[in-house]
């Protein structure tokens, strides 16, 4: 598989789970990888199965993204996440918020304060624990 991102973002839609997990690896690694396209991958339903995580490295490959994340404030980004949620917040909650964790940013804070609101049962204390990590960082970084 080449280095070129545009042909990695193909193979991110391959039929193939193998040819998609390192593809996955490959984007989330990538210097060109723009911060939508990280919050894509970290997002993707191929990157909740945990068993993938040590097979394919991916557990590295997603450490490495998650630097890169923080403090941006594209706002294409919050928009795929906003949407991302909304399609499905069962679902897509623990995902979102995961991401908004790693941008730590105040447009961040105020996406997980309207998440509370409607969070699923089963992710409320997540989004709490979150909102208190995220509001820490924020005082720290405002000092």
């Amino acid at each position: 598989m080449s280095q070129d991102i545009s042909e990695i973002e193909n193979h991110l839609s391959s039929k193939n789970k193998r040819v998609r997990l390192k593809a996955l690896k490959l984007l989330l690694r990538h210097p060109d990888a723009s911060p939508i396209l990280l919050a894509r991958g970290l997002c993707s339903d191929d990157n909740q199965n945990f068993e993938f995580l040590q097979v394919f490295e991916l557990d590295s490959a997603m450490r490495s993204g998650w630097d890169r994340l923080r403090g941006v404030m594209e706002e294409e980004v919050y928009n795929y996440l906003s949407d991302l949620y909304a399609a499905d917040p069962e679902r897509n909650a623990d995902r979102v918020v995961n991401v908004l964790r790693l941008l730590s940013t105040s447009k961040a804070l105020q996406m997980l304060e309207k998440i509370r609101a409607s969070a699923p049962l089963a992710s409320q204390k997540w989004v709490k624990i979150v909102i208190e990590e995220v509001s820490i960082r924020l005082e720290r970084g405002a000092k």
